[in-house]
């Protein structure tokens, strides 16, 4: 009896671990079976928004990166064209600065030329003038204080440091082609009839052949003679022929022949 006992207890003993486990492993499937199956997922729905979150925010970080990609690409764009427009500009500056360059070396060699032309031309000018004082001195003396002022004036101009070669020669220029036009024209005015006669009349001129003057009151006349230096009286036909010329020169009458006195010099 005693044996069976032990073997009983011994038996009951290591029944026990087992029968735990037993137990365990069916409260554990008790307990599984229990749970919410949507409580089970949580995780997994977790996993997910989690995943979903970091993808959303990589897509971010791409979106972001592609932006920047694209503005680098644009500027770099932009500044290329911008080199390429500059490098046109540059090649054709240097164009322009090279041709510049040849304009300023031809310059350069004009100015020597023309101070070397200065110094020949200012004796040449000087001469001009004289040669005109001279003619307007010896010309039948119509407009003679008119032409004398313009002589003195082209010799100030030439005393005048601050005009150039090229406006002396100009004035002096003029000043022939202003003689010349007297040649080619006619012209009626009224004024004294010299220094020592301030009777006021009319004056006609017919370019350089002849210089006639009459009273106001057309009662006398005369025409200037080269020969004599001085007035010659006229007679009384040349009284319509005169006042004819004179309206015709002040354009108050049509262009018409007429009859003028004219001096004849015998060689």
């Amino acid at each position: 009896m005693t044996l069976n006992f032990r073997f009983i207890k011994t038996a009951l003993l290591s029944f026990v671990p087992v029968l735990g486990l037993v137990l365990i492993s069916t409260l554990s499937l008790k307990a599984q079976k229990e749970i919410d199956p949507t409580v089970q997922l949580d995780p997994v729905k977790s996993l997910f928004a989690q995943s979903n979150k970091s993808g959303k925010q990589v897509q971010s970080e791409i979106d972001a990166i592609d932006d920047s990609t694209n503005t680098i690409v644009q500027e770099f764009r932009q500044n290329f064209q911008q080199l390429k427009d500059l490098t046109l500009y540059n090649d054709q500056l240097a164009i322009l600065i090279d041709r510049q360059e040849r304009k300023m070396v031809r310059v350069e060699k004009d100015i020597a030329s023309i101070s070397s032309l200065t110094r020949s031309v200012m004796p040449l000018m000087f001469k001009m003038i004289d040669a005109l004082d001279s003619f307007v001195e010896l010309d039948v003396p119509f407009l003679i204080n008119e032409r004398r002022q313009r002589v003195a004036g082209l010799r100030n101009l030439m005393n005048n440091p601050d005009a150039s070669p090229a406006e002396k020669y100009r004035k002096i220029s003029e000043a022939y082609e202003i003689e010349n036009e007297y040649g080619r024209t006619i012209e009626a005015y009224t004024g004294k009839v010299s220094p020592d006669d301030d009777r006021t009349v009319n004056f006609l001129r017919i370019g350089r052949n002849s210089y006639i003057y009459q009273t106001l009151d057309g009662d006398e006349a005369a025409v200037w003679s080269r020969k004599l230096g001085d007035w010659k009286k006229l007679g009384g036909s040349y009284r319509t022929p005169i006042q004819m010329g004179i309206r015709i020169a002040n354009e108050q009458a049509a262009p018409d022949l007429m009859v003028v006195p004219l001096e004849v010099t015998s060689e």
